[in-house]
């Protein structure tokens, strides 16, 4: 081997070092990414989850609500017929 090829096989493995180090930053940036989406993703599957539990709570109160202006609704009628029977005993 002649030092001109020695020189060439030298600078190919400080080109291949010098990639690896690049590579290896490169990972440790995409392993922070990661990390943060992760963190993330999981901060939004619990928002989800309190926004699902919150929209729950409201249908079982507007379900109540419903029913409770039906109800509302049956008792005005019930007492609309009393005072019409007493309207006509009024006239007797």
């Amino acid at each position: 081997m002649t030092i001109e090829q020695l020189d060439a096989l030298e600078q190919k493995v400080a080109k291949a070092i010098h990639l690896i180090e690049e590579l290896r930053g490169e990972n440790n940036a995409l392993k922070d990414e990661v990390k943060q989406l992760t963190n993330e993703v999981v901060l939004k599957d619990s928002l989800i989850q309190q926004l699902r539990e919150e929209n729950h709570d409201l249908s079982r109160i507007q379900e109540e609500a419903t029913l409770g202006k039906d109800k509302e609704a049956r008792i005005r009628s019930r007492i609309e017929q009393m005072l019409a029977k007493l309207d006509e005993l009024q006239y007797l």
